[in-house]
């Protein structure tokens, strides 16, 4: 299907990449509207047609921003995919943006090219962390008898927080080490690797991992060989390959 825009109108952005890159597309997007290209100074938008200044963040939207993007990765198409929400004033808007970012943009799309990201997680498989580092480690495992006497004994206010600093200096150290052992297993094939925040306490690491296309398996493989040095009560979890939010710098 080939769009026909109105100039005019409110643009809800999907992804940034080369002049051209877009063909005919039956591609649609949030609220089914036909995915068309924006093009200029050699590169090019990825948008649709909005009548409204803003996109709530509902499964169905959420699942057509996505599924374009993924669309367009699929595609073989080199993109630097934009976050969920944006939106333009117009087709001047997004014009002017392009020009003034053009060398940015397209060193960018040159550095992500034919590259695909894979998010990766590790996390202790226990019933009870603190239960699981106290059998683990002497440190904290001291520190708990000594201010708990076998449970005949309260500890201070004061004890329980030098046993939690304990319990917090040993996870971050233990944390840590375990990423630099992932990390150097997966370098060998990633290009680049961004560690994320841990969002729960059990998890050990997050990693985004930014990989050729046609390098994904050996990706795989690698954190196979990482997995087998770690024992069982760690569990790997990684995501089939998407586009490359991680490593794309767009601010618009």
């Amino acid at each position: 299907m080939s769009a026909q825009s109105n100039e005019s109108s409110q643009k809800y952005l999907y992804a940034i990449t080369q002049a051209g890159a877009i063909g005919e597309t039956d591609l649609t997007g949030i609220e089914d509207q036909p995915v068309y290209p924006i093009d200029t100074e050699g590169l090019a938008v990825a948008v649709s047609d909005l009548g409204r200044n803003d996109v709530r963040p509902r499964r169905r939207h959420l699942k057509a921003h996505h599924g374009t993007i993924d669309e367009l990765i699929d595609q073989g198409i080199d993109i630097l995919p934009v976050s969920f929400g944006v939106i333009a004033e117009g087709a001047s808007q997004l014009r002017s943006f392009l020009v003034r970012n053009r060398d940015r943009l397209s060193q960018q799309i040159d550095q992500l090219r034919n590259r695909v990201e894979v998010s990766f997680r590790v996390a202790w498989n226990v019933d009870d962390l603190f239960q699981h580092f106290v059998e683990h480690h002497e440190e904290l495992r001291e520190t708990r008898d000594e201010y708990f006497q076998g449970g005949d004994r309260e500890p201070t206010r004061q004890e329980k927080v030098h046993l939690g600093e304990t319990f917090e200096e040993i996870l971050h150290a233990q944390r840590a080490a375990h990423r630099e052992r992932v990390e150097g297993r997966l370098l060998e094939v990633a290009d680049q690797i961004h560690a994320e925040d841990c969002r729960e306490e059990t998890d050990v690491m997050r990693l985004a991992c930014l990989v050729e296309r046609d390098r994904v398996e050996d990706l795989e493989d690698a954190i196979y060989d990482a997995a087998e040095e770690f024992q069982d009560h760690f569990l790997f979890k990684y995501t089939d390959p998407t586009a490359p939010y991680t490593f794309a710098d767009i601010e618009f």
